[in-house]
Order: structure tokens, then sequence, then C-alpha cells
């Protein structure tokens, strides 16, 4: 099946949540698959891309404050990328936090993993450099909320702004 003309973007709330195990299963292995599973009860949306009643993709999203969002996840089934799975679980992230009046969002990205880097930047998010000003100053940094992304070594902390600074 192809996505566009018969997938949907859902909620899953609840145990309906579980329905998202076995696309974080397949898009990671070691601690990022451990941290996505027990995320997944605990931020405050998880969207999913369902293709033909089977979730296909997903995007664990949260709110580190009321004006800041935060992708902790992004995964798409193994089968199915390189579809626009991807960039329509962003595109809907996107929109909702910015329609929840979110000014900043943030995610973190393995340095290596160039296809998740590209999608990122293809909706504008920048790499947000540690010690850039905060973004309640008119730059990006998240100064006093990196411990709260599980930022870990290797990857990147990106960010988009909505509106000017």
């Amino acid at each position: 099946m192809k996505w566009g003309a018969t997938g949907r973007i859902v909620d899953l709330d609840g145990a309906d949540r579980e329905r998202a195990l076995p696309t974080l299963r397949e898009g990671f292995v070691g601690v990022y698959r451990w941290h996505a599973k027990r995320m997944l009860g605990r931020v405050s949306s998880v969207r999913a891309a369902e293709l033909g009643g089977e979730i296909v993709g997903v995007a664990l999203l949260d709110r580190l404050t009321p004006e800041v969002g935060y992708v902790y996840y992004l995964s798409v089934g193994e089968r199915h990328r390189r579809a626009g799975i991807g960039g329509a679980l962003l595109d809907d992230a996107l929109m909702r936090f910015r329609h929840d009046g979110a000014k900043v969002v943030y995610a973190a990205v393995e340095g290596e993993n160039r296809a998740s880097l590209d999608l990122f930047r293809s909706r504008g998010f920048r790499v947000v450099e540690r010690d850039e000003t905060s973004y309640r100053d008119g730059g990006l940094g998240p100064k006093g909320l990196r411990s709260r992304m599980w930022v870990v070594s290797g990857e990147q902390v990106l960010g988009i702004r909505f509106g000017p600074p």
C-alpha cells in the first residue's frame, strides 16, 4: 500500500499505545529501544501513521514547558520508509505544537543518522549549539532543558522557532 491515498494519522491513547511497540522495536536498538518503549506511556501525545489498519510509523511528542515542544522519537517501519510517512508525522507534530502555542520545538538526532537529520532540516530545524543564547532571549538554546530531553553522547540537538524571535 502507498502512503497518502489510504493512510491517516491518529492519536494512540491509553492501552492503544501498545500498537506502536512493533514499529518502535523495528526502528530502534539498544538504549534507544529501551527508552522509546519506556517513554511510550509517559509522553503527552503519541501520533501514529496508520495504513490499512497497521501502525507503520509513530511520533512520541511532549511539552517541556508550555512554550517548548519536543519530538522524543520518530520511527517508521522499515518496509514503509521513503514513502513520506516520517515527513507526514513531523508535519503533523509541528502543526499541533504551533496550534497549541509552542514557540520552539526541539529534537535530538544521532549525528550519523543522515535520513533523520535531513528530514528535520527539510522542515526548518537547525543544529543548536550547546552555548547558544536561550530561546527566551531570541536564540534557540534549550538552557536548562537538556536533561529533560534525554540527549546522549553523539546526538545533535535540533530546534525550530515559530514566528519572529
